[in-house]
C-alpha cells in the first residue's frame, strides 16, 4: 500500500462520516436556531425548551434515515473487505 492509496481511504473514510453524519447534525442545526430565535423574540430562558426539541428531531431524523446510512456503512465496509487482498500484493 503506498501513499496515494493511503490518502484515498482516509478521504473514503472522511466523507463517509460526512455522509453518516450530516443530516442529523444539519437538523439538529436548524431547530436549535429556530429554538433560540424564538428564546431570544419571547425572553424564555428555559433550558428544557433547547434540548428536548432537538433529541426529538435526531431520533426522528434516524428513524427516517437509518436504513440509508445502514446501508451506505455495510456497502463502505463491504469495500474495504474487497480490498484488504489488495494489501498484500
Amino acid at each position: 500500500m503506498n501513499l496515494e492509496t493511503g490518502i484515498y481511504w482516509l478521504q473514503e473514510m472522511l466523507m463517509a462520516i460526512v455522509v453518516l453524519s450530516a443530516p442529523v447534525l444539519a437538523g439538529a442545526l436548524v431547530i436549535g436556531l429556530m429554538i433560540a430565535i424564538f428564546q431570544a423574540a419571547t425572553s424564555i430562558q428555559e433550558m428544557t425548551l433547547s434540548y428536548v426539541p432537538k433529541m426529538v428531531v435526531v431520533v426522528i431524523i434516524l428513524f427516517f434515515s437509518f436504513s440509508f446510512m445502514l446501508q451506505f456503512a455495510i456497502d463502505f465496509m463491504f469495500r474495504i473487505f474487497e480490498f484488504v487482498p489488495e494489501i498484500s500484493n
